[in-house]
Order: C-alpha cells, then sequence, then structure tokens
C-alpha cells in the first residue's frame, strides 16, 4: 500500500511511473521546495494515503465494487521475465487491498 500511495503522488505531479526509481521522495521533497512548497516526506506519505482514499471512495460511489472484479486469465498465462505471476498470491492481495479500502 505504501508504494500505492506513493504512485498517488507521482501521478499527481504528472511524473512518469518508469522514472518512479529517479524521483525519490527526497528528490520530490526538494523539487517542491523550489516552487514554494514546504512539504515533508511524512506529508507527501499522508497526502498520497489520502489521494488513494478518495479516489477509491470516488469508484465505489461510481458502481466499482470488489466483488465484481475480475483479474484476466491472460495476466496469469503470460510469462514475466522472472516468472509467471502465482493467481492464489494475486487473488489473496486482492483480498487484502479489499479489507483495507473497506
Amino acid at each position: 500500500m505504501k508504494e500505492e500511495y506513493w504512485r498517488q503522488i507521482l501521478s499527481s505531479l504528472a511524473i512518469c511511473f518508469f522514472a518512479r526509481g529517479v524521483y525519490t521522495t527526497d528528490i520530490v521533497v526538494k523539487e517542491l521546495q523550489t516552487v514554494g512548497y514546504d512539504f515533508t516526506e511524512n506529508d507527501l506519505h499522508r497526502i498520497g494515503e489520502e489521494i488513494h482514499r478518495e479516489k477509491y471512495k470516488f469508484k465505489i460511489r461510481e458502481g466499482f465494487y470488489f466483488d465484481d472484479f475480475h483479474i484476466p486469465n491472460r495476466i496469469f498465462d503470460t510469462s514475466t521475465p522472472i516468472g509467471e505471476f502465482d493467481r492464489d498470491f494475486v487473488l489473496h492481495a486482492v483480498k487484502i487491498i479489499k479489507k483495507k479500502i473497506s
């Protein structure tokens, strides 16, 4: 979830997710300071969590339900550089996320 909160910050700043290894929290804090924003690392994590929470409140209000969530089979049929996705692991992760968001 911590990574997802950070992705919300990067997305809000229009930073490409492929560059997330470059845009560390320290760098983002310093960059924001150059344009007059005085956020701490903790502020950014709190804001990212808030954005994530509000995003899911909106999605649920507009009809998204985890019970209807379906992961396409092609995800599990496609090999990655580190092997195939473990279906049980992914489904368990979805259950954990559902519980945290609910």
